[in-house]
């Protein structure tokens, strides 16, 4: 293999390592806006569980609503951490997170040394 050819590789790894960072830390983040909108709703469950509602809402979606002084739960907050959502959104970051391993693994491997050392 020409080192050109060597180069071309490396640097398309590094251009796919950067595009699984960005991706992986743009789904780290929506962890934490999921883990918000879970932590209102167990607040809420706590201090109001009077004011629980399932069934349907009137945009005609199966969801579970809870209103509380500060915060209304839409069908979309209950979407987002409905069991199908958590699974699609979790496979997707445990793929995002093992591509970025394996590509910065890669670099290593082809000399580039760690990035993120």
């Amino acid at each position: 293999m020409t080192q050109e050819e060597q180069d071309a590789i490396l640097g398309r790894t590094r251009r796919e390592y950067k595009e699984a960072k960005n991706r992986f830390g743009a789904l780290k983040k929506r962890n934490g806006e999921i883990a918000a909108v879970a932590r209102k709703l167990a607040d809420a469950l706590e201090q109001y569980p009077d004011r629980l509602m399932v069934g349907n809402l009137p945009h005609g979606s199966l969801a579970l609503a809870i209103t509380d002084p500060k915060h209304v739960y839409t069908p979309g907050d209950a979407d987002q951490l409905s069991q199908d959502s958590l699974c699609v959104h979790l496979s997707e970051y445990m793929k995002a997170r093992d591509d970025k391993a394996r590509l910065r693994q890669e670099l290593i491997d082809q000399g580039d040394g760690d990035p993120e050392a």
